[in-house]
């Protein structure tokens, strides 16, 4: 049992409302039910731009979460991630698969998500691109 419940529905409104926008129908991950539980944590959390939908599209963004998620060896947040948006991210069970235990070059992939691959592997091991990394992703994003 955690120390810290998270809430239980029925939620406030405006709580509600950030729900029915991140989950899109689906119940609030208990992550989220637990920062939505201290007000202040829970404006910090979504001031901080960490759940809006960003530059990527959904599958690059599941691709990067979940590679990030397997080199930081995060099971559940990968998990998560593979279970609630796999499918609508389109992300074959090879695919899946090679978040883990695939490199950036696998077949799998195609060359754009193989530069995302590498540009996140690169900066899990060296926290930087080199020049050749930057002009390949740079190449596909601005």
């Amino acid at each position: 049992m955690s120390r810290i419940a998270p809430l239980d529905p029925p939620y406030a409104s405006d709580v509600q409302q950030h729900f029915d926008r991140i989950m899109r129908g689906k119940p609030p991950l208990v992550l989220f039910r637990m920062m939505a539980g201290h007000p202040r944590a829970w404006e910090k959390f979504r001031g901080a731009s960490l759940l809006d939908r960003g530059p990527l599209s959904l599958r690059e963004r599941e691709i990067v979460i979940d590679r990030t998620c397997a080199l930081n060896s995060c099971e559940y947040e990968w998990g998560v991630h593979v279970t609630a948006f796999g499918a609508a991210a389109k992300l074959s069970e090879e695919q899946v698969h090679a978040t883990v235990h695939g490199n950036a070059n696998a077949e799998c992939w195609s060359p754009v998500e193989q530069v995302l691959i590498a540009a996140v592997d690169a900066l899990q091991a060296r926290a930087t691109l080199d020049d050749a990394e930057f002009a390949a992703l740079s190449a596909h994003y601005d």
